[in-house]
Formats: C-alpha cells, structure tokens, sequence
C-alpha cells in the first residue's frame, strides 16, 4: 500500500500525530493518545470525505505512521520514531517532521520497506514537466505517463484521480509544487524552490561555495527526484524522447534556482573558462559554473 493510495496518510494528519507525541519522553499509552484524537462524542460519528468513523480514521493514520517509522508502538504505548530533532523557533515541529518524511519516500530503500517505492519516480516524473504547461488537478494523467515513460508509467500509481490528488498533496507540501486557481480551473505547476531550499544546509555541508558539478551531485544525492538523481535517471532513460543534451536543466529546476538566486539564498556564478551547466528559464538560458550560500 502506497502513500499515494492511502487516503488517512494526507499530512496533516500524520504530522499531528507527530507533533502530539514530539514532546512525551516516555509516549503515551493509546487509549490515552485515542481519547485526544477521538474524543467519545465523535468516535463513532461519520469521519470525513469517506464516512468512516474517526477512530478508523485515527487506526488507519496511525498504521501509516509506523510504517514510515514516524511512530513506534510497544506495550501498548505510542512515541515517536527515530526522528532527528532540530532547533527550531518556538518549537516548531514541522521543518523536522518534514525533513523525516523527505528521506524516508526519497530513500530507495527506506521507500521500499515502507511501502512508497512509486512517490519517487512519479514525483520525477512530475518534477520534469515543463511548469509553463501546468497539469490539471482534478484529471489523472495515465494517457501522458504512458505516452512520455512507457512502461515504466505503471511504477508511479497515479492510475485514478484519487491517487492522483492524493499525490499532489504530498507534492505541495514537501515543497515540490504550487497550486494556482480553484476549484475546476485549479492547476498544478512543478516548482522544487521549497524542496531546494530546505535541502541546502545538506547539500552545502558547510561549504560556502560548490562547483556546480559539486552542486548538482550533492543535490541529487538530497533528491534524487531532481538532476542526475537515481529516480529522475530512472525516468529519463524511460522516455521515449530522452532530454537532448546532458548539460541542460529542466525549466522546473532552472526557474528554482534562479527564485533562490532572487532570494538573496545562493549566487550563481560563471566563471570563464570552468564546467558549467545551463539553465534554462524557457525564453532564455545561462551559464552556470558555481554556486555559492548567499547572505540570506
């Protein structure tokens, strides 16, 4: 079962399932933790989009939970997982929880045991789509996999509309798209800026500046979703019309790091005469030949 076909999975709920037991050295037993997530004047009421009662809903979240290693269960009390901690301010659990999901759907291995080996070839997918040309919300697009990466269409589960909001949810939340519009008229538009952005303190190691190979490399070793990354390679070589030239980033990568370069976050730099690669923005490209932390 995938966290692209388990509807209870949408982030929300997993994170405050994360952010209730973040605090509890010992956890918390789960009658006690159900009591709060279900209080007996809803337990049995219907709960939400499918009618099934919110202590399902809680059962099948928290089932969701273990199996990403969010939360662990032992003589009948729940705590978290092994969840790396950060300093945040006021406490904020999401950057972490964030983080911890991150690897874990991003990690062939981890994404394997857990269930959720096709998010990251259907987010590598959707992450080399040209932004300009936004994918509907509502309408699941089988016809385009099948037709850009063959076979391999199948591996990523987007084979319905639920699945495939469920997938968007995910996406826009771990910073890989932006919604514009509503309702009928709502699209999806790939944008990796928040992705990128959160994954730089990673990728930098504590550099200050990268050749933009160094970059790349280390950034598609944070995502493998994006450039030269294992599950974006996977993709490409399934294309029937593979990417041209090697050097070339896609518009989606290319339009988030010039965001961050706005930003005041990184610089881009060309240096005469150094490898580089190309950014390209749709109406125009630039040499790129280093990267380095901005002041911001």
């Amino acid at each position: 079962m995938s966290i692209i076909t388990t509807w209870p999975a949408v982030p929300s709920r997993l994170f405050a399932v994360y952010a209730s037991l973040a605090d509890s050295e010992n956890g918390e037993t789960r009658d006690r933790f159900a009591s709060w997530a279900t209080p007996s004047s809803l337990a049995s009421r219907g709960g939400g989009e499918t009618g099934e009662a919110s202590s399902a809903i809680l059962n099948q979240t928290l089932q969701e939970a273990r199996r990403l290693g969010l939360v662990n269960e032992a003589d009948g009390r729940l705590m978290v997982g092994d969840v790396p901690r950060r300093k945040t301010t006021g406490g904020d659990r999401e950057p972490e929880f964030r983080s911890f999901i991150r690897h874990v759907l991003l990690s062939p291995e981890r994404a394997e045991a857990a269930g959720h080996a096709a998010f990251a070839i259907a987010l590598a997918w959707f992450l080399g789509r040209d932004p300009r040309h936004p994918l509907e919300f509502s309408q699941a697009p089988q016809r385009l996999l099948s037709e850009e990466i063959g076979e391999l269409a199948s591996a990523t589960e987007l084979t319905n509309a639920d699945n495939y909001r469920n997938f968007l949810w995910w996406v826009r939340y771990l910073g890989y798209a932006t919604f514009v519009g509503h309702g009928s008229s709502r699209r999806v538009v790939p944008d990796p800026t928040r992705a990128i952005d959160e994954a730089l303190p990673e990728v930098f190691d504590g550099a200050d500046a990268l050749e933009i190979e160094q970059f790349i490399a280390a950034l598609a070793t944070t995502l493998p979703v994006l450039e030269d990354g294992a599950a974006r390679t996977a993709v490409e070589n399934a294309r029937a019309a593979p990417s041209a030239d090697r050097d070339n980033l896609s518009i989606a990568t290319s339009l988030a790091l010039l965001r961050l370069s706005e930003r005041g976050t990184i610089r881009l730099e060309s240096v005469a005469d150094a490898r580089a690669r190309i950014l390209n923005y749709g109406s125009e490209t630039v040499r790129v030949s280093r990267v380095r932390r901005g002041k911001k």
